[in-house]
Order: structure tokens, then sequence, then C-alpha cells
């Protein structure tokens, strides 16, 4: 009896992915940029101020509640911009909704890597330690500075690579011709993400 019934919840389950992939690919973002959203909440709350210099003109003291408001918007737009650039610079005849789909798990999935440094200082920052104590720990060469900085190394590979698989995939290409138009849409994805967030 069980059998059976696991089965028909599998079957339904799947079908259900089918359905509604936009949807998902939506969601997935908008749950990414909410994990965002909360760590601005906090270091904003905790007086921090971003470790890398700030562009546009936004006052530094001010970033993470700025942050707050247009880390979604951001999110998606870059996620529009590098469809676009995997739609523009691959193969014609791709249906679009199949490069949203693949563009957005090739974008979220190494964005929620990258929230994680943020996300421990965040967490640092609620449970008192101040600004000047997580400065002083990643501005010493060593295994935290390495944990630091690699996850957002491993996070612009892991869009790289995940960029490339998209192009491949919609494409209909080999590794080594959908490379270049992967790479492109990787490209504006992660400078977009590493000149805006901090």
């Amino acid at each position: 009896m069980k059998d059976p019934l696991l089965r028909a919840l599998k079957a339904r389950l799947r079908a259900s992915r089918k359905r509604r992939p936009m949807r998902r690919a939506v969601l997935s973002l908008g749950l990414v940029s909410l994990a965002y959203a909360l760590t601005s909440f906090v270091l904003a709350l905790a007086g921090a101020v971003p470790l890398a210099p700030v562009v546009g003109g936004i006052d530094a003291d001010n970033y993470y509640f700025y942050q707050i408001l247009f880390i979604l918007p951001l999110v998606l737009a870059v996620w529009a911009l590098s469809s676009g650039a995997l739609l523009a610079l691959g193969a014609r005849g791709c249906r679009r909704s199949d490069v949203l789909v693949k563009a957005s798990r090739a974008w979220g999935r190494p964005l929620l890597l990258a929230w994680a440094p943020s996300a421990v200082e965040a967490l640092f920052a609620a449970l008192g330690m101040g600004q000047r104590e997580w400065v002083d720990i990643l501005s010493e060469p060593g295994l935290w500075q390495t944990l630091y900085l690699g996850a957002y190394a491993a996070a612009a590979a892991w869009a790289a690579w995940g960029f490339v698989a998209a192009a491949r995939s919609v494409h209909n290409k080999s590794w080594a011709a959908a490379a270049p138009t992967g790479l492109a849409a990787a490209a504006a994805a992660v400078g977009s993400f590493a000149l805006f967030v901090r």
C-alpha cells in the first residue's frame, strides 16, 4: 500500500516541477534575495559598514539599509542580463523560458554560497562582535581570510561552470562551443554582483 502511494506522490512532484519551472525560478531567486536582505538588516542594525569600497555614491554608513531595498531588483536584473547574454550569444531557436530557468539555477546556487560570509558576519554581529574585531580576524593572512575569500572565489567558479552548463544545455553545443557563451553570461552576473553587493 505504501509503495504505490509513494510512487504516486513522487510522480506528482515531478509533474508539478515540470508545469511551473518559471515560478520556481523566480521563487528561488526571491528566497536568496531574502537571505541577503535579512543579513543586511542585521548588519545595518549593528552599524556595520562594507569591507570593500562602495560604488555609485551610496553612503557607506547606510549601505546595508540600501542593500535591503535594492538586493531583490538587482538579483532579478542580473538574472535577466545573464539570460540575455545566453540568448544573444547562443544558437537561434531556443525557448526563452528554458534559458531563464537554466540561468536562474546557474545564478541562484552560487549566490547562496556567496551569501555565506555575510551571514557569518551578521551572526557574529548579532552575538555582539564589533566590526573592528571582524576586520582584525580577516586582515591577517591565514585560515579565516582564506575561507572568506575562498567562498567568493568558489561562488564565482561555480557560477562560471553553471552558466557554461546552461549554455551547453539550451543550445545543444559541446562544452568547448558553449564555454564562450556561458563565460560571457557568468562575467555579466559575477561582475554585477561584485560591483554592487557588499
